[in-house]
């Protein structure tokens, strides 16, 4: 079967790799780089770039509490140049590991001629028995006036130098990323939100935490108006303000290339049934071109489930429960899905001393960790936490939740100090003494 996968970023690659491995000949078409906006635009510029600031807050902190006698200097200049080398490298590892699949990588742009079945790209055609469209997102910009003197996450390893003064529009996941890394470089951040920041975690006592304890040099601003945006700054509901803006306003679909042959949402998004096909019996779709949760993993499993039907195993994606993280000084991670709730006794754990904490004792900044549970099961019903070890602890977490496991399952359970130790166990004290 000749399937052809336009977009080489995590949806598409890995439906390609898989589908190459399964016997099919796969044709991976990418019109920018491979890795998609994952490697080369977002999340791994983010984590490039939180390293750096996180080195810097502890540098401070060391300081401050006179363990060290240094102040390292940010050279953002030498700091973009070195992010852009590595995905490079990068981008040549990933290469070679989709091509040695079995997989014809093509780069280029690529249009598709769906009564024929061929998709052309650098004059070349492909004919498709089944066509799996993975062609992401792209920065949302919203109609103000004066837009274009903004930056947006595209922007990030273009400029020069760290900006004084930055002003960051919107209120979500990017917003307080982009806050915390440009803070902790040496930037005083206004954030200017229309609504509630960080409405997406829906933990008022969390997001507290985040912007009194983690958020430095930083003052957010909730329900403002945007009413103009100038070169030297914002104008506001609440008057003007000085800065660099930067837009965090989320993402839009790039759905142009089907926009005439599979239907859309009124957002642009690809409309798909539960095995990622589309209105067309021959294309199938995933990844953020599809809308609903935008998140690397969530990408990769879609495609895959569209791999699977495509060759003939009926699959469904599974959103029940879904960890999501913000990348902050601490490790932020949530849960979203389907078998989420908000039913059940609540309590909350401080973070415990350990690697990446243990010098926040002395100021009480250890993070923390909320669940919610069944007291009469010990099954939890939801958990967020704001911790070193969040990323680590909360996917299995997750995946135990999905498996009806409960805190007395826990019981004899061995875990490697300290990481997770304290999240089960209180549970379990919930559930005996509620």
């Amino acid at each position: 079967m000749n399937i052809v996968i336009i977009g080489a970023g995590p949806a598409g690659r890995f439906a390609a790799m898989k589908a190459a491995e399964n016997g099919e000949n796969v044709t991976l078409i990418e019109k920018r780089f491979i890795g998609g906006k994952c490697l080369n635009q977002s999340c791994m510029v983010v984590c490039s770039l939180s390293d750096i600031a996180k080195h810097m807050l502890e540098a401070n902190r060391f300081n401050d509490l006179e363990l060290l006698d240094y102040q390292p200097v940010v050279k953002y200049d030498n700091i973009t140049k070195k992010v852009k080398e590595t995905q490079k490298i990068i981008r040549k590892i990933i290469t070679s590991e989709t091509e040695e699949t079995g997989v014809d990588f093509i780069q280029g742009e690529a249009s598709i001629d769906a009564e024929n079945k061929i998709v052309t790209v650098n004059d070349e055609d492909y004919e498709y028995d089944k066509l799996l469209i993975c062609t992401g997102s792209t920065p949302f910009i919203p109609p103000i006036t004066g837009v274009e003197n903004a930056y947006n996450y595209t922007d990030l390893l273009k400029l020069k130098e760290v900006p004084n003064d930055l002003i960051i529009i919107g209120g979500e996941t990017s917003a307080a990323e982009f806050a915390s890394i440009y803070s902790s470089l040496g930037s005083n951040v206004n954030i200017l939100c229309r609504n509630s920041f960080l409405k997406n975690i829906n933990d008022s006592e969390v997001e507290e935490y985040i912007v009194t304890k983690l958020l430095k040099n930083t003052v957010v601003h909730e329900n403002v108006d945007i009413k103009q945006i100038t070169a030297d700054g914002v104008e506001t509901s609440n008057g003007f303000i000085n800065g660099t803006v930067l837009l965090a306003t989320g993402v839009k679909p790039n759905s142009d290339l089907v926009k005439d042959i599979v239907k859309l949402d009124s957002k642009g998004n690809i409309i798909t049934d539960e095995h990622m096909l589309t209105s067309n019996e021959d294309i199938y779709a995933a990844g953020d071109v599809v809308g609903g949760i935008l998140a690397t993993p969530v990408s990769r499993m879609e495609g895959m489930v569209a791999i699977h039907n495509i060759c003939g195993k009926v699959d469904t994606p599974d959103y029940s429960i879904i960890p999501l993280n913000i990348t902050l000084p601490y490790d932020l991670v949530y849960l979203t899905g389907t078998n989420v709730s908000s039913n059940g006794a609540e309590g909350m754990l401080p973070g415990a001393a350990g690697p990446g904490s243990f010098w926040h004792v002395l100021d009480g900044s250890t993070g923390l960790t909320k669940v919610r549970i069944d007291v009469s099961t010990g099954k939890v019903n939801n958990i967020i936490s704001l911790s070193p070890n969040a990323n680590l602890a909360l996917p299995y977490i997750a995946k135990a939740m999905k498996e009806n496991v409960t805190s007395s399952d826990f019981d004899n359970f061995t875990e490697i100090h300290p990481t997770t130790d304290g999240i089960f166990k209180l549970i379990e004290f919930f559930k005996r003494f509620n």
